[in-house]
């Protein structure tokens, strides 16, 4: 009888492939678009047209297929027309880091919207929640729409999913302050703001110093932010299981910055300023000391009018380059250290037929663990007491047929396989005791990665 409904069990727990595309559709600039679906990104322009200064947000299901996207002001679906209720949304199409939509915890259908007004301005942070079984699947903004959060926000807005639990941090920064706002986004709502004064107040000497993008890391155990016209660059500590900010580490620049992202490794930390000496810099921060970050910048290219940064599916970073540029540059190696790293100008074209498209200032944002998952990132770290997690097995082992995984009390639990070449081929959370996985995998080495709050385990399995 226990041998029976162990098998019940693992019937009903088989996680599935995913093919983790939410972030292959980018719009953005003047009538720019981007599509990663096919690995390589190709010039995609919607059949609409638009004007954006600074920066979007969009979402496409796992499989690649757009869902929706926004500039901040509108929200457009798939087709490419604004949702019925979709416009006089309150960010802006000159705010640096105007929207970022999220799942709604719990829910299969609801999506938040959250958007950031420029320049500091009284329309803060809002949020409105879209309904995708709205308008016959094409969905819609509900009643729930322009919810006032905060006033006086910078521009900096980015999101992670926690390890455990399903929920999410939503991080934004005050004007005027050192304050880290982090919300925790739950199946019961947005929560109250947890707040870290930390780091250098964004002062109001210049309503330029909101502007600047702010990134998590691939693990969300770090962030940075460039603070505008004060010419600095901060990194910090992150806990996803507080939402505390600490440990600031100041990186001051020669002039104003704008772009922010982290390598896939998290090693590495590229900025995109103004500083004419290096408009594109890299540096090194896991080399564990001040000076000695401070010692590895590296300029990469002193082309003018480079802004916001961007990762992509391919784990790649493209490079904003404003108007009239009808081209975004590509760090085409970011986890390499110097000019190997090899930065590209010209690295997408963006107006192969002569339509006048051009880039702007921004990118889109996205959420960070979309695409910790596509490029399949292994974060190590510690939060699960030592034996629990050493009761972790995967049996039989090798195996001709499939593989079972006994996961031992705990929950919500993050699995990711990939094979020797380093595709993932399997992905998927559980929230069961037992995993049954591999029946259809081909002879060959893969290595299964089981992690729980900021621990993974990686074992090695052989598919005779």
């Amino acid at each position: 009888m226990k041998k029976r409904i162990l098998l019940l069990v693992f019937t009903t727990t088989l996680f599935q492939l995913s093919a983790q595309k939410e972030t292959d559709h980018w719009y953005f600039g003047l009538n720019c678009g981007m599509n990663f679906t096919s690995g390589a990104p190709i010039q995609e322009t919607p059949p609409v047209s638009y004007s954006i200064n600074e920066g979007t947000s969009s979402l496409s299901t796992s499989a690649g297929n757009l869902m929706m996207w926004s500039d901040g002001t509108q929200l457009f679906n798939a087709n490419h027309a604004v949702m019925p209720n979709g416009s006089g949304l309150n960010g802006d199409i000159s705010t640096t880091q105007s929207s970022i939509i999220i799942p709604k915890p719990a829910s299969a259908t609801q999506y938040y919207l959250f958007t950031l007004a420029p320049d500091g301005g009284p329309n803060g942070f809002q949020y409105s929640i879209v309904d995708m079984s709205l308008n016959a699947g094409l969905g819609d903004i509900t009643a729930t729409k322009n919810v006032f959060v905060e006033d006086s926000m910078t521009e900096k807005m980015c999101a992670i999913r926690t390890t455990v639990g399903g929920s999410y941090w939503i991080l934004t920064h005050r004007w005027t302050t050192n304050e880290f706002y982090a919300y925790e986004l739950t199946a019961s709502g947005l929560q109250p703001p947890v707040i870290s004064a930390v780091g250098s107040v964004h002062n109001d000497s210049t309503f330029q110093n909101t502007y600047g993008q702010m990134k998590f890391n691939m693990c969300g155990t770090k962030v940075a932010l460039a603070i505008g016209y004060q010419n600095t660059v901060e990194v910090f500590d992150f806990n996803q299981n507080t939402g505390v900010v600490s440990n600031a580490l100041t990186l001051p620049q020669n002039d104003h910055v704008y772009g922010i992202e982290f390598s896939p490794n998290s090693d590495l930390l590229y900025i995109a300023g103004y500083d004419i000496s290096g408009t594109l810099l890299q540096y090194n921060i896991s080399l564990g000391s001040l000076p000695l970050i401070t010692a590895s910048r590296t300029p990469l290219t002193i082309t003018a009018d480079l802004y916001a940064l961007q990762i992509a599916s391919d784990g790649k970073i493209y490079v904003a380059r404003s108007f009239p540029n009808p081209y975004v540059g590509v760090i085409n190696s970011p986890n390499t250290t110097g000019f190997a790293c090899n930065y590209v100008d010209n690295g997408v074209a963006l107006d192969t037929a002569g339509n006048g498209n051009m880039c702007g200032l921004g990118l889109p944002s996205f959420l960070q663990t979309y695409l910790k998952n596509t490029l399949s990132i292994v974060c190590a770290g510690a939060g699960i007491e030592d034996e629990t997690f050493a009761s972790i097995g995967v049996y039989p082992n090798p195996s001709d047929e499939e593989f079972f995984i006994e996961l031992n009390g705990l929950e919500n639990v993050e699995i990711t396989v990939i094979d020797y070449a380093g595709r993932m081929i399997e992905h998927g959370f559980s929230t069961e005791t037992y995993i049954r996985f591999g029946k259809k995998y081909i002879p060959g080495i893969y290595l299964v990665t089981v992690r729980s709050g900021n621990a993974s385990r990686v074992f090695k399995v052989v598919k005779s």
